[in-house]
């Protein structure tokens, strides 16, 4: 089995996949150290100081992984898996974590609360994949996210499907709505 798990920065991806990996005896993929290995990259995104990945080229190695494995990174739900967790963190503190994590980088910040609100990862996702599901990793320790994720397993996740996280309502005024004509 192959599980993506995936969310925006600051919401626990790495923590929880590195906990959740131990608990299952899985192998541990990070989807940034995968396209280094391969060189997946077609390009610099200098705004963002950033590479952009070549995601054909991922999801072709993807494809050749036949062990148990989690796929940890804000991209992995792009990838042929089995199971999709989304792992969402309430905007506010999702904002302040962000704000630690790139104290001069306040675009980056800002996008990615935005993409929070907007759930675009949940709608990407969605593109992808019908087993899907959310988690509130807000006030949650790795261990309790992980509890969770092992109750989606099992069978008996069905709070955690999509859909039941919105944040757009109480954080709409966040969000930048200036377009350019």
């Amino acid at each position: 089995m192959k599980i993506a798990v995936t969310g925006v920065p600051g919401t626990g991806k790495t923590e929880v996949s590195k906990v959740l990996a131990k608990k299952l005896n899985y192998k541990l993929i990070r989807i940034d150290d995968l396209a280094e290995k391969l060189n997946a990259f077609v390009g610099y995104d200098e705004e963002r100081e950033c590479k952009i990945l070549d995601m054909e080229k991922l999801k072709e190695e993807v494809k050749k992984i036949k062990e148990n494995t989690i796929l940890e990174g804000h991209v992995s739900h792009l990838l042929p898996v089995d199971l999709i967790i989304i792992l969402r963190c309430n905007p506010e503190i999702l904002k302040e974590r962000l704000e630690k994590r790139y104290p001069d980088k306040p675009l980056k910040v800002k996008e990615n609360v935005e993409a929070e609100i907007l759930g675009v990862i949940t709608s990407e996702a969605i593109m992808e994949n019908e087993n899907v599901y959310e988690i509130d990793t807000s006030n949650k320790k790795p261990e309790q996210v992980v509890s969770e994720i092992l109750k989606i397993l099992e069978g008996k996740g069905e709070e955690f499907k999509i859909g039941k996280i919105d944040w757009l309502e109480k954080y709409a005024d966040l969000i930048d709505l200036k377009t350019e004509l």
